[in-house]
């Protein structure tokens, strides 16, 4: 599994990003990360329920309930202190 700094090297590398665009990354969830935008500014996109899952790896004392409850408010948490370049989780269907 590629780390937080090789992740956004390859991004660059693969020209995802431009020399003078910045993106920001949730830490522990390299495994989540689904893409990111195309409009700019440009923004991580994680698949929330590939996060639930790292998250009930990270921590399976939580159980199915407390972890979908622990990353429903980091979400949330992320959404009210966001800035333009905070990652987002989708939900997919």
């Amino acid at each position: 599994m590629p780390d937080k700094t090789e992740l956004i090297d390859s991004l660059y590398e693969r020209l995802f990003l431009n020399d003078d665009e910045q993106i920001v990354l949730s830490d522990g969830f390299e495994l989540a990360l689904i893409g990111i935008s195309a409009a700019e500014p440009k923004v991580a996109i994680y698949d929330f329920w590939k996060a639930l899952d790292v998250v009930m790896k990270e921590a399976p004392e939580l159980g199915f309930d407390k972890a979908l409850e622990w990353l429903e408010e980091f979400v949330n948490i992320k959404i009210e202190n966001s800035e333009s370049i905070t990652p987002i989780f989708v939900k997919t269907l």
